[in-house]
C-alpha cells in the first residue's frame, strides 16, 4: 500500500495521502483540553474543581475556560466538515459526572461518528491511587461514549479504519493486541489513536527534556527508581513490546499514521 506523508508546513494541520481511496476524509484530532467540572453528585471532585480550575484555565490559548476550549474545537470539527472526530484523552481531568456530561453534550452535536480513548486523566481522581483497579471503577462511566469497550474501537470512514486502543496506563493488554492484530489484517488503511505517544528515539530527548522521564509505551531506557515512582509504571509488559513489534513489523504496512495526545 503506497502512504505518503506530506509535510504542509502547519502544527495544526496534517495530509497523508492513501493509494486507493475514493475520496477526501478529514478527520478532526482532539486531545488533552482537560475539561474540569463537578457538582454534588461527586463531592470528592469539588476540591479539584477549586485547585486546577484556575491552573488549566490560565494555560488555555487566550485563558478562555477548558469547557469553553472543548466547544471551540468540536465547533471547529463541523466547520471543516470532518467525517470523523477522534478524541484521544485527557478530555476530562477526572471522571466527574458534571464533566461528563459536557463532553456527552459536546459529542451529540457532531454530525458524523467519532472515537475516544482515555487517557491517564480521564479515569483518575487525584485523591485516589492511580492503578488499574480505579481504571476499571471508572470505566463504566465512559461505555456512552465507547461502544461499551474503552479498551479498544474502532470506525470505518471513507475506507479507512480508525482504531482506538487505552493505553493510558503506559501498557496494553493481549486483548488489545489481538484487536489491532485484526484490524490490520483487514487489508485497509488504518489509523491508530492513542493516548501515550510509542516509544520513538528522534522523541525521547524532546520528552525526556520536558518530563524527566520516558514516558512513552514502550520505553525501556531513561527510567530510574524516582521518576518510576512519580509516574507510577513499571517496565512494559509482554503485551505491550508484542504491540509495538507489531505497529513496527510488517503486518502493518497498511498502518498510514498514529495520532496520541
Amino acid at each position: 500500500m503506497n502512504i505518503e506523508h506530506v509535510d504542509v508546513g502547519s502544527e495544526e494541520w496534517a495530509t497523508v495521502r492513501i493509494q486507493g481511496l475514493e475520496g477526501e476524509v478529514k478527520v478532526m484530532h482532539i486531545t488533552d483540553t482537560h475539561i474540569i467540572a463537578g457538582d454534588s453528585r461527586d463531592p470528592e471532585a469539588m476540591q479539584h474543581v477549586d485547585s486546577y480550575g484556575p491552573a488549566f484555565g490560565n494555560s488555555t490559548p487566550e485563558g478562555v475556560p477548558t469547557t469553553k476550549l472543548f466547544s471551540s474545537l468540536l465547533d471547529g470539527g463541523l466547520a471543516m466538515g470532518a467525517d470523523c472526530t477522534a478524541l484521544t484523552g485527557d478530555i476530562i481531568h477526572f471522571p466527574s459526572r458534571a464533566a461528563l456530561e459536557i463532553v456527552e453534550a459536546g459529542v451529540r452535536r457532531l454530525d458524523s461518528p467519532y472515537v475516544y480513548t482515555l487517557g491517564n486523566h480521564d479515569w483518575f481522581y487525584p485523591h485516589l491511587q492511580w492503578n488499574d483497579a480505579t481504571r476499571q471503577k471508572y470505566y463504566p462511566r465512559f461505555y456512552p461514549f465507547t461502544r461499551d469497550n474503552p479498551a479498544c474501537q474502532v470506525v470505518e470512514v471513507g475506507g479507512v479504519r480508525l482504531v482506538a486502543l487505552d493505553n493510558s496506563t503506559y501498557q496494553v493488554t493481549d486483548a488489545q493486541v489481538h484487536f489491532l492484530r485484526q484490524q490490520l489484517a483487514s487489508g485497509q488503511p488504518c489509523l491508530l489513536f492513542i493516548h501515550i505517544p510509542l516509544s520513538l528515539t528522534s522523541l525521547a530527548p524532546v520528552v525526556m527534556e520536558r518530563w524527566n522521564a520516558p514516558i512513552m509505551m514502550g520505553a525501556e531506557k531513561g527510567w530510574n527508581e524516582e521518576n518510576r515512582r512519580t509516574w507510577r509504571t513499571g517496565g512494559p509488559l509482554e503485551s505491550t513490546r508484542s504491540c509495538c513489534e507489531l505497529i513496527a513489523g510488517s503486518e502493518a504496512g497498511n498502518l498510514a499514521a498514529v495520532f496520541c495526545g
